[in-house]
């Protein structure tokens, strides 16, 4: 197992900062040279990138989540670690780590990028900033598993949307149609009904303290979960979960233009898209 505290494993999150932004410019390079012909190439680099990533992100966190089994529903194994206060393990750390480096080093890059430009894009900096200061909470108040859990549920549909978004500037327009639907579905159902019912209302529908007592009848309710968490956890949450409902919205007009209009665009986009020529 491996301990480290708050202050160590701030420290070592500025290296990853670097080295993701320096990945990501190379990477991104390399996009474009391949893609020059095509007047979206900037936007097939950005895209690209994202999916690897997220997809990177899902992969890890999922391991940690069978791993320890620390499913949004099963509120034991999200919740023991307030218990036991075992040390949480590699993978965690590492995962956490990386996270808060990349949440950093794309809030830093958004002003280089395209995604700048989305009508939306100050609703992505206060999802940023609330992302970031949950993780850094996570980390220094031991809610490793809870953190994992919520930036899994976040990441993964995160997979789907910049693979349809990629496969759309390449030209791909039906098949990016019916991943937006996969998309659609792995965004709206995850973070609009799993994650206020299975995230939040515990802290307020009494559930939090009931599994905390099932597991130590002993337990001193606000030293494992103390009244900073029980107050900042749920009101960061809260701010996500209405952003979430916002671009729910934003995703079933897209939706409806995509199969009824036959329309198929980025909303956000202050300027019009075209596929690939």
């Amino acid at each position: 197992m491996l301990t480290l505290t708050p202050a160590n494993c701030f420290i070592l999150v500025p290296p990853f900062v670097v080295l993701h932004m320096l990945f990501r410019f190379y990477f991104q390079k390399a996009v474009v040279n391949h893609f020059k012909d095509n007047k979206n190439c900037k936007k097939i680099s950005e895209s690209m990138f994202y999916f690897i990533q997220y997809s990177l992100f899902t992969v890890l966190s999922t391991a940690i989540i069978v791993q320890n089994e620390i499913w949004w529903f099963n509120y034991e194994h999200l919740y023991i670690e307030k218990i036991t206060w075992d040390s949480f393990s590699p993978l965690h750390a590492t995962y956490l780590m990386l996270e808060l480096a990349v949440c950093i080093s794309t809030a830093i890059t958004w002003l280089f990028e395209t995604r700048k430009n989305y009508a939306d894009f100050y609703m992505m900096v206060v999802h940023h900033a609330c992302t970031i200061s949950l993780i850094c909470f996570c980390m220094y108040s031991k809610n490793f598993n809870w953190g994992c859990a919520t930036a899994n549920l976040h990441d993964m549909s995160d997979i789907f949307l910049e693979f349809s978004k990629t496969i759309f500037y390449l030209g791909f327009d039906k098949a990016s149609k019916y991943t937006f639907v996969v998309f659609a579905i792995s965004f709206i159902f995850p973070r609009c009904y799993v994650f206020p019912v299975f995230m939040i209302a515990p802290f307020f529908n009494g559930k939090l303290d009931e599994t905390l007592l099932k597991l130590d009848p002993n337990v001193d309710l606000l030293k494992a979960f103390t009244k900073l968490e029980r107050k900042y956890i749920p009101s960061a949450f809260s701010v996500l979960f209405v952003l979430d409902c916002i671009w729910s919205v934003a995703i079933l007009n897209m939706a409806w233009g995509m199969f009824k209009k036959k329309e198929w665009k980025d909303i956000r986009e202050k300027e019009a898209v075209s596929k690939s020529e």
